[in-house]
């Protein structure tokens, strides 16, 4: 019976910090786009982003965020060069795993 009991306590206690960890964490992501959360940081994430892209040869949701990361950078950093612009928006079409490759991979050489 003790057993029992005690086999049920655990199983609560895990029960409610879970919990209470997801609900901490929505409230971090809460109102935020897709967009705002893959927002690369700088130059050097954004080339390991793209290199991801280039290995997998998988757009999708990967690219999330890409764009917005790159006119942001462009921003700060001047040295940054309009063609990736032009390059993401073809990468975002790209309708083959080669095509991904190959512009993903020009894009990360050009950072």
């Amino acid at each position: 019976m003790l057993k029992k009991v005690a086999t049920c306590f655990i199983f609560a206690s895990i029960c409610v910090a879970f919990t209470g960890c997801s609900e901490k964490m929505e409230s971090d992501l809460a109102g935020k786009k897709v967009e705002e959360l893959n927002q690369a940081s700088s130059k050097e994430d954004l080339k390991n982003r793209l290199l991801e892209v280039a290995e997998s040869g998988e757009a999708g949701s990967s690219l999330a965020g890409m764009r917005e990361s790159i006119e942001e950078l462009k921003r700060t950093d001047p040295n940054i060069p309009d063609e990736l612009l032009t390059l993401c928006e073809q990468l975002e079409s790209a309708s083959s795993a080669s095509k991904v490759k190959s512009i993903a991979k020009k894009m990360a050489g050009m950072l």
